[in-house]
Formats: C-alpha cells, sequence, structure tokens
C-alpha cells in the first residue's frame, strides 16, 4: 500500500489563510466635493393635493346642503342659528372649499403657492370659527345646557386651535421632504 500522498494538507475551503486571485486596482474618481444623486420629485405634493381637492368636493357639497337648510326660516329657528351665524358658516364654508380646491389643484401641479393658499385657509377658517364661538346663540346654546359659556369656549377654541394645527402639518408636508419638486412661486 501506498503512501497517502494528500496527508497533512488541508482542502482550500478550510484553510485558515485566505487568497487572493486576480489584482486590486485603486480606483479613482473625478468627484472632489460632495456628490448629489438625482432622482425624480416625491409625490407627496401630488398625493396631499388630490386629497386636498376631494375634500373641497366635500366641503361643496355640504355649504349647498346647509344652504338648502337655512332657506327655511323655522329650521334656521329651531337649530338656534341667527342670521349672523349662517353668513359666517357660509363664509367658512366658502373659505374651506375654494381654497383646498384651488390649492390642491396648484399643489397636484407642483406650485408652492398651493401649499401656501391652504395654509392661509386653514388660518382664515380657524379665525371665523373663533368669531363663530363668540357669537350670543352660541353662548345661549351652552347655558341651555347648563354649562357656563366661557369655559365652554375655552374648550372649544383650544380643540379647533388643535385641529387647525394637525391640518396644517398634514398640508405642509411637501415642504417637510428633501426632494419635493415644488417650484419657487409665492402667494404674495
Amino acid at each position: 500500500m501506498q503512501p497517502d500522498p494528500w496527508s497533512g494538507v488541508e482542502p482550500e475551503h478550510k484553510s485558515a489563510e485566505s487568497s487572493l486571485e486576480g489584482s486590486v486596482s485603486m480606483v479613482q474618481n473625478n468627484f472632489n466635493g460632495q456628490i448629489i444623486m438625482l432622482q425624480p420629485p416625491s409625490g407627496s405634493a401630488k398625493v396631499i393635493g388630490i386629497l386636498l381637492i376631494i375634500y373641497g368636493a366635500f366641503n361643496a357639497l355640504s355649504l349647498l346642503m346647509s344652504i338648502v337648510g337655512f332657506m327655511n326660516p323655522t329650521l334656521m329657528e329651531e337649530m338656534g342659528y341667527s342670521f349672523v351665524d349662517v353668513i359666517l358658516l357660509v363664509i367658512s364654508s366658502l373659505v374651506a372649499t375654494l381654497t383646498s380646491i384651488i390649492g390642491g389643484y396648484w399643489m397636484t401641479n407642483y406650485k408652492r403657492k398651493g401649499v401656501h393658499l391652504v395654509l392661509a385657509g386653514l388660518l382664515v377658517g380657524f379665525l371665523l370659527q373663533v368669531v363663530m364661538s363668540f357669537s350670543d346663540s352660541t353662548q345661549d346654546m351652552y347655558s341651555q345646557f347648563g354649562l357656563e359659556g366661557s369655559t365652554v369656549t375655552a374648550l372649544v377654541v383650544g380643540i379647533q386651535a388643535a385641529c387647525a394645527a394637525v391640518c396644517a402639518l398634514i398640508v405642509a408636508i411637501p415642504l417637510m421632504v428633501a426632494n419635493n419638486g415644488l417650484d419657487d412661486s409665492k402667494l404674495f
């Protein structure tokens, strides 16, 4: 019998030394500064713009139903709305409808002024809701339920402020995205 020629030799995949085949070369590049990767713009402006258009359409339907309801003076009296309240509700709803539809359309076209318009509409709508919460008919409604008007008004204004802030943050998402694709147009 012959002696084993492979005795004492380990297979390559079990050897302790690593082997390198081929040659290694240093890659030289011509970038001396920051590298900016180009990619298509984010779709956040388009998505939020479409959602704003849908919200504006629902708000327009609500405005039409409110106008039809306010045509009946007995219904207005039963609900406890005065003429000033109706005017404020219609103006608030009109502002919300127009700013969300126009601003949403501009946002789907990647225009920065659409975001600004919707944020301005949210501010005007919030201010109109605050004015409505201080009206006499609203205060009378609180007293009918046995609640103190100033406390409930403060609570209502606080809730409205929180809702307006959340809506403003949602609308401002395209401004916070790194590659938003919005142009440099301004509302004012």
